[in-house]
């Protein structure tokens, strides 16, 4: 499949993907980025080819796919919308190392990293991000666009709202709901129910005053 990554920074996880997922089966022959001072940049070898509003001219030009070249939650619908609007597909990428169970579903452009686990009933949403070495236990639901952060463990029947976030190293006991556009600190260790739009952190994990919310760190948005 030719296919372009959407977003390029040189540092964040469209580099991930062009150096992990790069294949015969994937030919990346290019980036597209909404950020006008990034057109020219190249990863890899790879150069903005243009913005998200040159998808459609891409895909008559025979690109048939694109990634999600960026590693936060904000953003992906909004890709993956332009993505499917202009006829092109959104490829499920998992690591060869990543183990999932033969159970489990995956939505179109989620992606799976190196050493990832995904158990058996979990359902991977669409564009949803499960990070490196993240646990992801048997029966979780993680919504669409999610971004799951490196070693995270979601333990049996948690459920992960749309476009979420939970930080790296984070904790998410059983039969917990975490709802749409949550964020969850890094190292957090969450033990109740989380509503959405809500930021957690620390252990237990509680709710975080605006004035502190700045002391959480949510992933970056390296689109």
């Amino acid at each position: 499949m030719r296919a372009v990554v959407y977003g390029s920074r040189s540092d964040g996880h469209a580099r991930v993907v062009i150096e992990l997922f790069a294949s015969a089966e994937l030919d990346l022959i290019g980036l597209i980025d909404d950020y006008p001072e990034n057109a020219g940049r190249q990863i890899a070898g790879l150069v903005v080819l243009g913005t998200g509003r040159d998808v459609q001219r891409l895909a008559d030009d025979g690109i048939e796919g694109a990634v999600l070249g960026f590693g936060a939650a904000r953003g992906r619908i909004a890709a993956m919308a332009a993505i499917e609007q202009a006829g092109l597909a959104l490829p499920i990428l998992v690591h060869q190392t990543a183990q999932v169970a033969a159970s489990a579903e995956l939505a179109p452009g989620c992606q799976v990293l190196p050493g990832a686990t995904v158990g058996p009933g979990a359902r991977i949403g669409r564009g949803a991000l499960v990070n490196t070495g993240a646990i992801v236990d048997h029966d979780v639901e993680i919504g669409d666009a999610a971004v799951i952060g490196p070693g995270v463990i979601l333990t049996g029947r948690v459920t992960v709202g749309i476009e979420a976030e939970i930080g790296a190293g984070a904790v998410v006991l059983p039969d917990i709901l975490l709802g749409a556009q949550t964020v969850v600190g890094a190292g957090a260790v969450v033990t109740r129910d989380v509503p959405a739009g809500i930021t957690v952190a620390g252990v237990p994990a509680r709710a975080r005053e605006a004035a502190n919310i700045a002391t959480v760190s949510p992933p970056a948005n390296d689109a």
